[in-house]
């Protein structure tokens, strides 16, 4: 999937994709009266570490898998977890994982 791709789903579930300058993190997905990811582009290098992060964000709202300042560190750790899941699954195509069991067998 490229980077339209992840824009246009973001667009297609009405989430505003925000720059903002943010201290400690390049992304963030908040949900409050909706969803809106944070990017700080200022920080991000490439298209490809745009993509992930974005990718990322938008695993946190497909899976619901959003946590506060209170939250657990396991609660933090599953969120993120999640949100990873869906990023790999978005991002590396499905062809990419066949090609590596075909490999192993070899």
């Amino acid at each position: 999937m490229d980077l339209i791709d992840l824009e246009n789903i973001a667009n297609r579930e009405k989430i505003p994709i925000v720059n903002y300058k943010m201290k400690n993190t390049k992304a963030r997905i908040v949900n409050y009266l909706g969803s809106y990811i944070f990017m700080d582009y200022n920080k991000i290098r490439t298209y490809t570490e745009e993509k992930c992060l974005l990718a990322e964000e938008l695993g946190h709202y497909y899976y619901d898998s959003f946590y506060t300042l209170k939250s657990t560190k396991d609660e933090i750790e599953k969120a993120e977890y999640k949100a990873l899941k869906w990023k790999s699954l978005a991002c590396v195509p499905l062809h990419s994982i066949l090609n590596c069991f075909y490999k192993r067998d070899m």
